[in-house]
């Protein structure tokens, strides 16, 4: 049997007990450090009450308590679920609901929000504050047996369509899924990673965190993308965890150019979320004297193309497939495409989720005849390389993180003087998407202003509209279904601001 994450991760800090491992901000820790500070959440989390198949929540800006907790509740058989620390109150709600959390790991900052949202949450027992994990005692970690097929971790995706569905990582599909992809990028001891991503994204936590503790490898934590302060720590390191809008700020300042000279140690530089654009791929390549390592991957699979190392983007090709995933490019009838012509995307591979928790019919139709459907569209060349070309599902991908249009309808539709709405995205130069809002009135008159602030009132900031217009009627089918690619296309000239 394949062994699963929390064994691997076990002889990972045993093996390179003397090595870095993190380097937050505030705490450097070795392998050996960070095993018997997960010793001691452990002990914590097992003092609160949490048991093997519970839901741990975490919601907190602290990434260093987040990722302690998470890797500790896995480890101790429990289920983690990062979730964004700006969510809203409702939002909030909705996700401790979906989820059936039993405790909330939370800060000063959201315990108010997590006590409002987790009221008549009958599965919600209590909180926990990121101090008591900061401050936990170190212990040797504990001996529970985790078999690889028990569950691990939770993110939420948007699936295909509709509301955001509990995407259930096991333990041998999250290690399947890392290490292919740290041996196709040949992650291991000799590289400091530099991560600047949020930890409640599959990015910024599994891509790169979980992924770095199996190699020997060390993690630089920024709290956030900084263009000068994260451009000086790269001098430092030899891989770049990123999405293009890091790049695209650089390339508005001089000093980037000016820098980058110092940034020789860096072999890899990666970008996910979305290809760079083709056009700024040569000044950004001859800059940094190496191509960008452009990949694709989504919350239910990992990685699942990378372009390999050294080699350009070529005109924003994702690469190919991991080793152990295999793809295929199919038309409306399920038919495999020849090499060149556009279709639907379906993939399969031992990296793949293990369900949708709670869906089982939602998990049974992505799974059509043992292929997973990614709602993704894409090409691929005579070479083997692909090309994403647009996504079939709604969801909207705006600086890195997942907007979910029927959640931010939901919001819309209760501002009085809406008749009804539809969300979709729009191509944007930096953020490679921004929220649309196509807004039918009954009557009453209302402004953008207005309905952007009853937007950033009740939805985490990534999610409020950029833009909205006002229109009589919504364009529909035949069957009733608004025609979203409609409105794409009569809005997208002049979206690029």
């Amino acid at each position: 049997m394949t062994a699963g994450y929390a064994e691997m991760l076990r002889a990972s800090l045993e093996d390179n007990s003397t090595r870095s491992a993190i380097a937050f901000p505030d705490e450097h820790l070795s392998y050996g450090d960070l095993a018997r500070r997960l010793g001691g959440v452990m002990r914590l989390l097992e003092a609160e009450g949490l048991q093997r198949g519970e839901v741990l929540a975490l919601y907190t800006s602290d990434k260093r308590a987040l990722l302690l907790a998470d890797l500790a509740a896995m480890l101790m058989g429990a289920i983690s679920l990062p979730l964004n620390d700006r969510f809203t109150e409702p939002e909030m709600r909705y996700y401790l609901e979906d989820s059936g959390a039993a405790l909330v790991l939370t800060d000063d900052d959201g315990r108010e929000c997590v006590e409002t949202a987790g009221e008549d949450q009958p599965s919600l027992r209590g909180t926990i504050n990121i101090d008591q994990v900061l401050a936990a005692d170190s212990a040797p970690l504990s001996d529970t047996e985790i078999a690889p097929t028990d569950p691990a971790f939770i993110l939420y995706s948007s699936g295909t369509t509709g509301r955001p569905k509990a995407v259930l990582h096991c333990h041998d599909n999250l290690a399947a899924a890392v290490t292919s992809l740290r041996d196709t990028w040949e992650i291991g001891p000799h590289d400091r990673l530099l991560n600047c991503l949020p930890f409640y994204h599959i990015h910024g936590l599994s891509f790169c965190a979980h992924m770095m503790l199996l190699s020997g490898a060390e993690m630089v934590v920024q709290q956030m993308f900084h263009p000068r302060r994260t451009l000086e720590a790269l001098c430092e390191c030899t891989v770049l965890f990123a999405i293009p809008t890091f790049y695209y700020s650089w390339l508005d300042h001089d000093f980037f150019r000016e820098t980058a000279p110092q940034l020789d140690n860096v072999r890899l530089f990666t970008c996910g979320s979305a290809p760079i654009r083709p056009e700024v791929l040569p000044e950004l390549e001859e800059t940094l004297g190496r191509p960008i390592t452009n990949r694709y991957g989504m919350t239910e699979s990992h990685v699942i193309t990378s372009l390999p190392l050294g080699v350009s983007s070529l005109e924003g090709s994702c690469g190919i497939p991991l080793p152990g995933i295999e793809m295929r490019i199919v038309d409306a009838d399920g038919n495999d495409l020849p090499p060149g012509e556009v279709g639907r995307v379906f993939i399969k591979g031992p990296n793949l989720f293990r369900e949708y928790r709670g869906r089982p019919e939602a998990t049974t139709e992505a799974f059509a005849d043992g292929w997973f459907e990614t709602g993704d569209l894409g090409q691929v060349n005579e070479e083997g390389y692909m090309l994403h070309a647009g996504r079939c599902q709604e969801m909207i991908i705006t600086s890195g993180h997942n907007v979910y249009p029927p959640m931010v309808e939901k919001v819309l539709n209760g501002l009085e003087g809406v008749r009804e709405c539809a969300v979709f995205g729009l191509p944007h130069e930096r953020r490679g998407e921004m929220v649309a809002a196509a807004v039918v009135t009954n009557g009453e008159r209302l402004t953008e202003k207005q309905v952007r602030t009853w937007c950033a009132e009740r939805l985490v900031d990534y999610s409020v509209p950029s833009r909205v217009v006002f229109i009589n009627d919504l364009p529909r089918n035949t069957m009733g279904k608004v025609l979203k690619r409609e409105l794409c296309s009569d809005y997208t000239g002049g979206s690029h601001s």
